[in-house]
């Protein structure tokens, strides 16, 4: 049981990284996967060792709780997704790191394994991933992915990040939705006054359907595409005055006459 004294030896023996050692690369890192795991870590960040049985420690690493090493070893995809969800056991930084080293397709795959196997534990670590990779996997799949899982505040904390700079009228139009179904009226309210890439007959329409208990959203929307007979036969027959109210005389009081005639009509 001297292990410390035979990784001393092996680890001297073995500088060269001859090919021909690969079997006593292998015992090297084995035996101290075994018995101290820590060290088998050690001697694989040190990367001066290639020619072992990556299969093998990679299923040593994922027995021994090294759950990252075991995913950089692991080629298929059925090892990875049922490594890839002990996250927490495994460094934030380092798994995002690794999700750039496989193809979109693996990638989307694993992120909804860990949406499904933990949502709660595991939604922040899927949104940082897709936010560092939507240029390989796209924004449509991501969402596409989100939505799949009903995970509305993953889709307004991902969307949340692109908005600033996207003309993309689907990312403008879930942010809404997603603003809107996690409660963020404020951010609803905000988005529909700024945003200039929403899709307006959309937007409007699920403003409606959603019953808010703040209208400012929907006026923003009505008031900036000159829908302001829809918009005010819907606060009217919601029985929202004073809403309509604040619109001709604090939003555009030069619409008053339009809204007037409107109402008189709905009598």
């Amino acid at each position: 049981n001297m292990v410390k004294e035979a990784t001393a030896f092996l680890l001297d023996a073995l500088q060269g990284d001859d090919p021909k050692h690969a079997a006593l690369q292998t015992k090297l890192i084995e035996i101290n996967l075994l018995t101290n795991p820590q060290v088998a870590d050690a001697i694989l960040a040190n990367g001066t060792l290639t020619h072992y049985d990556k299969p093998r420690i990679a299923q040593l690493c994922e027995k021994s709780g090294l759950y990252m090493r075991a995913l950089q070893h692991y080629s298929d995809l059925s090892d990875i997704k049922r490594v890839v969800v002990n996250t927490h056991a495994i460094e934030p930084a380092a798994l995002i790191e690794f999700f750039g080293t496989l193809s979109a397709e693996w990638a989307l795959e694993c992120l909804r394994v860990l949406l499904e196997s933990n949502m709660q534990q595991n939604l922040n670590i899927v949104v940082d991933v897709a936010k560092e990779y939507t240029e390989q996997l796209t924004s449509a799949k991501i969402i596409e992915l989100l939505e799949a899982h009903q995970s509305y505040p993953g889709l307004y904390f991902y969307l949340g990040s692109r908005i600033a700079f996207s003309e993309d009228p689907e990312e403008h139009y879930k942010y809404i939705e997603a603003a809107a179904k996690t409660g963020q009226i404020k951010e609803v309210e905000r988005v529909t006054r700024e945003s200039n890439y929403y899709p307006p007959e959309r937007v409007k329409t699920f403003l409606m359907e959603s019953n808010l208990p703040d209208a400012r959203p929907l006026i923003n929307v009505c008031d900036k595409h000159d829908m302001v007979a829809d918009l005010t036969k819907f606060l009217h027959s919601k029985g929202m005055q004073r809403y309509i109210e604040g619109y001709v005389q604090k939003v555009s009081p030069q619409k008053t006459p339009a809204v007037v005639s409107l109402l008189f009509r709905s009598k």
